[in-house]
């Protein structure tokens, strides 16, 4: 199922609902409320609101802020770029609105997070506000954040051709040595990849980096004497490794769900050839990749003969 997204007409100012006859005061205490303030003087309906995931709940938040921002000489960053390009982040969205602006730039807000900067980047409008580039966006956030979140964003944006691998390496290749969060920012630009298929992977991938584990080979062939039948996530020689982030192989909780039945009977059969093939698996799932220690992972990948290493890797292939 997709993402429901929240169009930024959606997000109504106090002062036109107003002249529309509607009292924003009023509509946001009532039982039950039609409206939720998002921030001071900005309100979207309560059905709406409920909803959204929460990363399109703080792009509205960024909306909504950013129509009441005073000056030119802001623009959104970091994570609250991110949500307004739409990407998917490892972890919490923010409570505020993060913006780069001028060192000698004056203001303050409760609700504002501000980066002060020497040289301001170039910006880019979208949806009528400027944000920064995508790939100064995924950059922001590997100097900031935790590498997983930052690689999700990352791979997704490169996958959907936001960016290119050449634009984050100019970013990565700009930041001066000594710099804040320029070995989180060089992580991001060794292993940012586009085969990555989903968060669960770049999650995973990430978290081996951390770890010392050997790296992967990406959406690896699967063979057996019948030819070809899909890839795996990750592959090591004999070993292959799967995120399983929907528990696919699971009971379907309708029996009239055909879809689901289907969906299923092909799995169970895809795992089938995959065993006969003799190649040994490990599999996890989100619980077991997420940090601080990423247990579950580590066992899976253990089971089947790997150890972290520590060894450095090499960038991914780039043609």
């Amino acid at each position: 199922m997709s993402e429901v997204k929240l169009d930024p007409e959606e997000i109504f100012s106090a002062g036109l609902l107003l002249r529309t006859g509607t009292d924003p005061t009023r509509e946001i205490c009532g039982s039950p409320p039609r409206l939720i303030r998002v921030r001071m003087g900005e309100y979207v309906e309560t059905h709406r609101w409920a909803e959204l995931s929460a990363g399109e709940r703080h792009r509205a938040l960024v909306l909504a802020t950013v129509r009441r921002m005073r000056g030119a000489d802001q623009i959104v960053s970091h994570l609250s770029a991110a949500a307004v390009w739409q990407m998917p982040i490892i972890g919490a969205w923010p409570a505020r609105v993060h913006v780069t602006m001028d060192a000698l730039a004056a203001g303050s807000s409760a609700l504002i997070s501000r980066h002060r900067i020497s040289r301001m980047p170039e910006g880019v409008e979208r949806h009528g506000i400027v944000v920064t580039s995508p790939a100064r966006t995924v950059v922001d956030i590997a100097r900031t954040s935790c590498l997983a979140s930052a690689l999700t964003a990352a791979d997704w944006t490169v996958r959907n051709r936001l960016c290119t691998l050449a634009e984050i390496d100019c970013e990565v290749d700009a930041i001066e040595p000594g710099r804040r969060g320029r070995v989180g920012a060089q992580a991001l630009q060794l292993l940012v990849d586009p085969r990555s298929q989903s968060p669960g992977e770049s999650l995973s991938r990430a978290r081996m980096y951390e770890l010392g584990f050997a790296q992967p080979s990406l959406q690896v062939p699967l063979e057996d004497g019948r030819g070809e039948f899909g890839a795996a996530d990750f592959g090591w020689p004999g070993v292959i490794g799967e995120f399983d982030g929907e528990r696919k192989y699971r009971a379907t909780g309708d029996a009239g769900d055909t879809a689901s039945e289907d969906v299923v009977i092909k799995e169970k059969k895809r795992e089938d050839r995959i065993r006969r093939t003799r190649v040994q698996v490990a599999r996890w799932c989100w619980s077991d990749a997420l940090p601080p220690g990423a247990e579950g992972m580590v066992a899976a990948l253990q089971a089947v003969g790997l150890s972290p290493q520590g060894s450095p890797w090499s960038p991914y292939p780039r043609d």
